[in-house]
């Protein structure tokens, strides 16, 4: 899971809340603030006092973070569950053919959508420059694509 931080290759929320967690990536952020902090106190840059407060400010702040962090997690985390739910009994209400009963799911699917994190558009957008990369890398790198490349790189996604 770990290895998940780099790469991003998480399967599920849960994942990537743990990989944080325990990742230590607010540690990491802690110890390079230190490390800096040492450095320009021993050479003169920064007084010792200032250095003193600089590191206590750090900790409040990194403290808000890793709170905020786990907190967003958490609710998404209950937004992708709850929006599973609502997915599951549209479809049974589907096979019923109870369509207010589907009325009903929808409307609370597009409610959950809107306090779900927006990334399907950044997942789009990176997908067309694979197409297109890939594209221009095949066509001997060359930039000079036609209407249809550029359409078919955009429905690729």
């Amino acid at each position: 899971m770990l290895f998940g931080i780099f790469t991003g290759n998480f399967e599920n929320l849960s994942q990537a809340q743990s990989a944080i967690k325990t990742g230590g990536i607010i540690d990491s952020v802690s110890n390079v603030i230190d490390s800096v902090l040492s450095k320009t106190t021993k050479t003169g840059l920064i007084d010792g006092n200032i250095s003193s407060l600089i590191k206590q400010g750090k900790n409040v702040i990194l403290d808000n973070v890793s709170k905020n962090i786990e907190e967003t997690f958490t609710s998404q985390i209950d937004n992708i569950e709850k929006l599973g739910k609502y997915e599951n009994n549209w479809k049974q209400y589907y096979e019923k053919q109870d369509f207010e009963g589907m009325e009903r799911e929808y409307e609370k699917i597009r409610e959950k959508l809107k306090e779900i994190m927006p990334i399907e558009n950044t997942i789009k957008e990176a997908k067309i420059i694979e197409n297109l990369h890939t594209l221009i890398k095949n066509n001997g790198q060359n930039f000079d694509l036609n209407n249809e490349e550029l359409e078919l790189a955009q429905m690729l996604t």
